[in-house]
Order: C-alpha cells, then structure tokens, then sequence
C-alpha cells in the first residue's frame, strides 16, 4: 500500500508533463484549432514575402503521413468514414525552417465540400515568410508510386523498379497503409491515355530471398494489377477507385483492377 502512495505523485507527473507536452508543442493540433480568419490571413501575407522554399517536408493528419505535389504545392487528404476525427483531424508537421507555423484560411470540411472539389488552404510561415499551400480531401484512396525517372528510358517503360505506398480509407480495411516494392509497366491505349500496369512483392531476407506477392485491397496477392482512368462505377472486391500519384505528382482518378499475371 506505502509504494502505491508513493507512486501516485509519480504518475500524476508524468500525465501532467505529458499534457503539456502535446498542449505547447507549436507544431500539432487539431485541423480547427488551426484556422484563421480571413483578416488574420491576409495580414500574415501582408507582413511576409512570399518564399517559394519555405517547405512542407512532411504533414500528418491523425499519424499518416499525406501526399504532397511540391510542384502544384497541394496537400493530398484521404478520409477515413468510420473515424470519428475525420472532418477535425489531428495535424502535426514538419517544415523546412525552424520556428514555422501551419494556419488554415477558416473554412471547414465537410462532405458537400469534398463532393464539390472544394480546395482548402493552408499556409505555413515564419517571421518573415510565408508559404500557401492548396488542401485537396478525397473519399478515395490513395495509391503513390515512385521510380527513378532515368530508368525509364534504360527499360523502354516495362518492368520498371518501383516503390508503391497505399493509403485505405475503406471501412474495416485489415491495415491502413500498404508500402511495397514491385515493377511497372506504362503503357497507352487506344484513346492516348497512360495505363499503369504493375505487380508487387515484399522481398524475403537472407541469401535466397524471393519476391512474395502482395495483396491490394484484399485482392488475390497472385495477380498483378491494372490502373486505367474510367468513369464505369467500382464493383467491391473487384477494383477500386483511387488516386493516383507518380513520383508524387498527382495524376488524377484511376480504376484498380486485378488481372492475369503477365
């Protein structure tokens, strides 16, 4: 009973140090907590030339990571339905100069927003600069392919190395992110339009390592997968609309589909 007294002060502590932790930290809080009113916008703008290398290096809404198109500066958001946070996330960054604040120009998310391409905006900024940053939301999930661009011309665009990370946002989903290495082909179709054709495979360790097939969406993990841009509604469980960035820059709307093994 006597070391449980004395370690009540302890806990207490700590839970308090811990508080103060998340309540000071300048670089977390909820999405609402962080906007601002138009006045207070512009006058930020105002006092600061604008910096196009005062960057987001990286922004997190609830613990995952978003996309980011440094070239068209939007930050890319996934709602997850069944979370109870999704319209006032948890947001915690990192950015390219210490001392950097994140705002957001008041406006609030909401599911009519969302349908109607609405785009937010975000600005972080320092004393004396500042840089805007558009907030796209989407209900779709997201698929992020990366490759090293000078090997596509050595490949002539088939059996290209790539890394892929997905993001579901789909409800009961087994995980919520997906990384993985593959290959890629990028082919056009008959319209002229790129289709991304592709297959992946985590790498077992040691000296005979392997190349084990992975499962998208709970797919078959021993088919490879097609991205085609489509208008014809998904059927569950047979393919998927996502969004589709390469190299983090985004492509648009795509069909995820499953096919034969190449």
């Amino acid at each position: 009973m006597k070391k449980i007294k004395e370690l009540i002060p302890i806990v207490v502590l700590t839970v308090i140090i811990l508080v103060l932790i998340i309540l000071l930290n300048p670089n977390s809080g909820r999405y609402e907590k962080l906007m601002v009113k138009e006045d207070k916008w512009s006058s930020i703008i105002e006092q600061r030339s604008e910096n196009d290398e005062l960057v987001l290096e990286n922004i997190k809404f609830n613990d995952y990571s978003l996309i980011i198109d440094e070239e068209k500066d939007t930050v890319y958001y996934s709602l997850v339905n069944e979370s109870k946070t999704k319209y006032n996330p948890k947001v915690s960054f990192e950015a390219s100069s210490k001392g950097t604040k994140l705002v957001a120009l008041e406006s609030e998310i909401t599911d009519e927003k969302i349908h109607s391409n609405y785009e937010f905006q975000m600005m972080i900024y320092d004393s004396k600069e500042y840089h805007i940053y558009r907030l796209v939301c989407t209900d779709f999930p997201i698929l992020s392919i990366s490759y090293q661009e000078e090997v596509v011309g050595k490949s002539k665009e088939k059996n290209i190395p790539i890394d892929i990370y997905l993001f579901s946002n789909l409800e009961n989903a087994s995980k919520r992110v997906t990384k993985s290495n593959g290959k890629l082909d990028i082919i056009q179709n008959a319209e002229g339009e790129s289709e991304y054709r592709f297959e992946l495979f985590m790498q077992s360790p040691g000296r005979n390592r392997r190349e084990n097939p992975v499962s998208v969406f709970n797919m078959d993990p021993h088919n490879a997968y097609i991205l085609k841009q489509s208008n014809v509604d998904e059927e569950p469980g047979r393919s998927y609309k996502v969004e589709v960035f390469i190299n983090n820059e985004y492509q648009g709307q795509y069909s995820l589909e499953h096919m034969n093994r190449r």
